[in-house]
């Protein structure tokens, strides 16, 4: 016969619920003592019931929460509920506990006997918030453009927080893979990391030389017997450090490129919860150490041709405007700017190929480099021009220092077994005669390079105001550019944009071309510079924006519902006063939605911050979309990124056109895209020319590419007509 609950004392039924409980139940005596305990709470604690029973709850909380505990407690005695996060050991052991705690008073009439509650163990919870807290802290330093040093000594900081006293460790590896140099250890002594810094990859150097060597995790529970240790035990153990782990760090590619090791000061085993951290720590290393060695690139390739690794334009500019500042000129100190172009050049393009030509720049700025030496700052603009930098000179040395730049190149270059024979032509400028800032000097270097070349090449000559017919040219160009927009000599093309994965065309670009009936077909390179030097961009700028925002309505009528247009705004629009409303009324006068429009910016016009926050802000809340054109070419700060209502990142051609055949720019892309998408922003690859380029975009999942795989820019009525390749 079933036994009638009703018949049950309350009590029976409480206890059943208490001790088949899925949380840890407890109660406490007004002393703070255990005087009940279930099994549940057993597990949590690792104390038996009969051990509790002996115990007050303070024993057994860690020390940083006992005052907060005890603090709730109290209140609990006094009537009210509680429920709070604190922190307990585990029985024998310094593992840490994170608990739930739900308490209430025991209350026999009026009066209060004890407390009473349920534990509910968040470790697991609270270690999972702290570790994405963490990922996130870090992406966040990353995207700010916190120092490596600072990254990675927070990651070590972060992981050492997952551990039981230990000290953690990051070395990398050097770019031949021989050595691992110190990276991050802020709790390790210092005449350790000292002593470690550049040990060598081997079989059996310690847990991080093996652990790169053989590419797996090393662990080593006793340093003072392991034989892995036997050069560096005595060194480990004179700083109490008994056991070290250590992973390899791999890059994309699956080389390794750092170890992460973790050292305790006693014999240690780790835990199937340690491999999971360690693991995590090689994972959030390796996308730190890959995130900034990329970022050391385009660093570098922001100031350096990437062909040749000397200085570019932007940095060559810097070295001049600072040269011209620091002129002596009171104790007859000269400034010279030099302009060097390679005679014939072309011929061995056209003749020989491109990559012979490639090869042969590379040849030529080694022998210069070398011949100029330390006294002179040396720098490719683009093609086969070439700029010289002397400071604190004579016209008599700079003269000098030509002569012998011409006598450098009379030996031929062999190649393939051909000798090739290159000359150069040499303009000189000086400041202060020949002007103040550095485009003036650079100009007028121009024209007497031009100069040079009418002698008969392979020959050096010095600016005279005489020779400036470079400047009737641009005056002319000046001139007629008032013009043409009343005359009606502009047009627009249009170059498809496509989406990689639907293989269809999303969007087009606008781009101006300008012929003219005295001066002919003019190059935007030559004519956008004016443009924006005398102000007549702005006008220009609204008429390419009008014109391409009306074909797109007629496109949308014939059928291309959702194709974008894409127009590119100068720097000196981009800060007109009306830009807003200009954009505004010329959306609404062609009737589109904004949200088909995508206005491009260059790199360069976010430098100042504060006042380019603004105004993206603004297009935004006009529904457009916004593209940062040429990406990696410009302003060098990732920061602007994060801060600024970005949707596209354009990477540039130059980090597509050898993406196919070199590793490096490859890498380069991979690390844009990859960085673009961990930042919600979409990619657009420029100058895609071949399909083995846009097979690698489209496996590193570039969202979408231009380029004259596709089509050439064309006017709009061949625009439709424009077919994807399959």
């Amino acid at each position: 016969m079933q036994p009638d609950l009703n018949n049950r004392s309350l009590f029976d039924v409480y206890k059943s619920l208490f001790d088949f409980n899925h949380d840890g139940c407890y109660a406490l005596d007004l002393e703070g003592n255990f005087i009940i305990f279930n099994e549940e709470a057993t597990s949590v604690t690792g104390y038996t019931p009969e051990e509790a029973m002996e115990m007050n709850f303070i024993s057994i909380v860690h020390e940083d929460y006992i005052e907060g505990t005890i603090q709730h407690f109290e209140r609990v005695i006094k009537g009210e509920r509680e429920r709070f996060e604190t922190v307990i050991l585990r029985k024998g052991t310094s593992e840490r506990v994170n608990l739930m705690l739900t308490a209430v008073p025991i209350k026999v009439g009026e009066d209060i006997l004890g407390v009473v509650g349920c534990a509910q163990d968040i470790t697991e919870k609270k270690e999972l918030e702290a570790l994405l807290s963490g990922q996130n802290r870090i992406l966040e330093m990353m995207a700010k453009g916190l120092p490596f040093q600072a990254v990675l000594d927070e990651i070590v900081l972060f992981i050492e927080g997952f551990t039981q006293g230990a000290y953690c460790s990051i070395l990398l590896a050097d770019e031949e893979g021989k050595k691992l140099q110190h990276g991050s250890s802020p709790h390790l002594p210092a005449v350790y990391n000292k002593a470690v810094d550049g040990i060598p990859i081997g079989p059996t150097i310690g847990s991080c030389g093996t652990a790169a060597y053989w590419r797996k995790t090393v662990v080593v529970t006793d340093i003072g017997s392991d034989p892995l240790w036997e050069d560096y035990r005595d060194l480990a153990l004179s700083h109490d450090l008994k056991a070290c782990w250590s992973s390899p760090v791999f890059d994309n590619d699956a080389k390794v490129i750092g170890t992460f090791g973790i050292y305790y000061c006693s014999e240690s085993l780790p835990r199937d919860k340690d491999m999971e951290i360690i693991a995590k720590a090689t994972d959030l290393t390796s996308l730190v150490i890959q995130h900034y060695r990329a970022k050391e690139k385009i660093d570098f390739m922001a100031y350096h041709d990437a062909l040749t690794g000397l200085a570019n334009r932007r940095l060559f500019d810097e070295r001049a405007e600072k040269a011209i500042v620091e002129t002596k000129v009171d104790r007859g100190e000269k400034t010279c700017l030099m302009f060097l172009d390679l005679d014939r050049f072309k011929y061995v393009n056209d003749s020989l190929g491109h990559s012979i030509g490639d090869r042969l720049l590379v040849l030529v700025s080694e022998k210069l480099k070398k011949c100029l030496g330390g006294g002179a700052f040396f720098s490719r603009q683009g093609g086969d021009e070439f700029t010289v930098l002397l400071e604190h000179t004579t016209r008599e040395k700079a003269e000098a220092l030509a002569r012998t730049i011409l006598i450098a190149l009379e030996e031929p270059f062999v190649m393939d077994g051909t000798d090739i024979f290159i000359t150069t032509s040499v303009g000189m400028s000086f400041y202060p005669e020949d002007g103040e800032d550095v485009d003036v000097l650079l100009s007028k270097a121009d024209v007497a390079m031009y100069q040079a070349k009418k002698q008969g090449r392979n020959n050096y000559q010095v600016y005279d105001v005489l020779l400036d017919r470079k400047a009737f040219d641009r005056l002319q160009i000046e001139n007629e550019l008032r013009k043409a927009l009343e005359r009606d000599e502009f047009v627009l093309h249009y170059q498809p944009i496509v989406n990689l994965c639907k293989n269809e065309i999303k969007g087009a670009e606008a781009l101006i071309r300008w012929k003219n009936d005295r001066i002919g077909l003019v190059s935007p390179d030559q004519f956008i510079p004016i443009a924006e030097e005398t102000g007549l961009i702005i006008p220009i700028g609204e008429w390419v924006l009008k014109t391409a925002l009306h074909q797109l309505k007629d496109w949308h009528a014939e059928g291309m519902e959702g194709l974008t247009i894409s127009v590119n705004l100068s720097i000196r629009q981009f800060y007109q006063p009306n830009l807003i409303s200009m954009i505004r009324e010329a959306v609404e006068s062609a009737n589109v939605d904004p949200c088909f429009l995508t206005i491009e910016i260059t790199e360069s016009m976010t430098m100042d911050v504060e006042k380019a926050s603004v105004i993206l802000r603004e297009l935004k809340k006009l529904g457009v979309n916004i593209s940062i054109d040429d990406f990696g070419t410009g302003y060098s700060s990732l920061s602007y990124l994060k801060r600024f209502p970005i949707d596209h990142l354009k990477i540039d051609r130059c980090f597509v056109k050898d993406i196919a055949e070199n590793k490096n720019d490859e890498n380069i892309a991979t690390t844009i895209i990859l960085m673009a998408h961990n930042l919600g922003l979409s990619v657009i690859a420029e100058g895609v020319e071949t399909e083995d380029q846009l097979m690698l975009l489209k496996q590193h999942r570039c969202n979408e590419a231009q380029g004259y795989h596709f089509s050439k820019p064309v006017p709009a009525e061949e625009f439709s007509k424009i077919k994807v390749p399959s």
